[in-house]
């Protein structure tokens, strides 16, 4: 009976020592300070972009104009100063979050999913199927993103409708090779050659058995786009053809602020900063995520 309990405490004592696969990544990760630093960042932008739209009143303290305090240089009062309509920079700056963070992460998570629809299928199937799809993503990748985005935006319209449309088209063709490289990779597993032998279904092999095998590199694909795709979008505001002003987005306060910008450089300054903390918070959360995932780095 003695021999019987101290087994049990043993097995108990194992089980305690343990951790899950997630509580270990997350362990890694926090090893690395820069990536704790930026994630601590990206957790305060979010959370101070969605408390503004409860805070802030848009129609007049967004997009309002009070000419009594147009173009205050940053105070106390007015941190990051006032633009030339007599708007708070600050408010503008903490609310354009919600643009910039929303187009960023629909836009991402729309062409995951296409991509992997995309790419999981090509990898899974080849052949005809893989040689045909991929050098139709092959002649979208060859054509510049910019100028895509740009004609894609003038066919569809202006403003975020527009916006996530020519994002979704310009990184489903990235998406799709990435994915079908990462699953090519774990297709000829044995593993799923068992799945093959037990007569499981093409569509349950994809989605229960390589895919959540794949899930740790495209997670951190899905981080470095939701970067590049703020950034697109800030371009496209700038150039005019994304949204419009007097909305509070980071690219349009950029471009309103051209003409001023020698004499006011702070309305450039602010909008700048935000536009390369958050871009460079996804990333650098994507090179931990990265370093975490391996299993090397124990």
């Amino acid at each position: 009976m003695t021999k019987r309990r101290k087994n049990r405490q043993d097995h108990l004592a194992n089980l305690a020592g343990q951790t899950s696969p997630a509580l270990e990544v997350w362990r890694r990760f926090r090893k690395n300070p820069v990536s704790m630093t930026a994630l601590v960042v990206l957790v305060a932008l979010i959370v101070a972009a969605i408390l503004a739209g409860f805070v802030f009143d848009y129609a007049t303290q967004i997009t309002g104009i009070n000419a009594q305090e147009r173009l205050q240089f940053p105070s106390a009062s007015h941190w990051f100063g006032t633009d030339a309509y007599g708007r708070d920079v600050f408010m503008r700056v903490l609310y354009g979050a919600r643009y910039s963070l929303f187009i960023g992460i629909v836009t991402s998570a729309v062409s995951m999913v296409f991509g992997i629809l995309i790419g999981a299928s090509c990898a899974y199937f080849g052949g005809i199927y893989d040689a045909v799809v991929m050098r139709i993503v092959d002649a979208v990748v060859c054509i510049p993103s910019m100028l895509l985005m740009l004609a894609l935006v003038a066919v569809v319209g202006k403003g975020m409708r527009g916006i996530i449309i020519a994002l979704v088209v310009t990184s489903i063709p990235g998406f799709s090779r990435i994915i079908r490289s990462i699953v090519q990779n774990v297709v000829n597993q044995e593993y799923i050659e068992a799945a093959h032998a037990c007569g499981t279904g093409d569509a349950e092999i994809i989605w229960r058995h390589i895919l959540p095998n794949c899930f740790a590199p495209i997670l951190v694909d899905v981080l470095m786009n939701v970067a590049s795709c703020i950034m697109a979008a800030s371009s496209l505001s700038y150039l005019g053809m994304g949204i419009q002003v007097p909305a509070p987005e980071w690219g349009a306060m950029l471009s309103d602020a051209t003409s001023m910008m020698r004499a006011y450089p702070y309305l450039a300054i602010f909008p700048g900063i935000a536009i390369v903390v958050t871009s460079l918070s996804f990333n650098l959360i994507g090179d931990g995520l990265t370093d975490a995932l391996d299993p090397k780095n124990s």
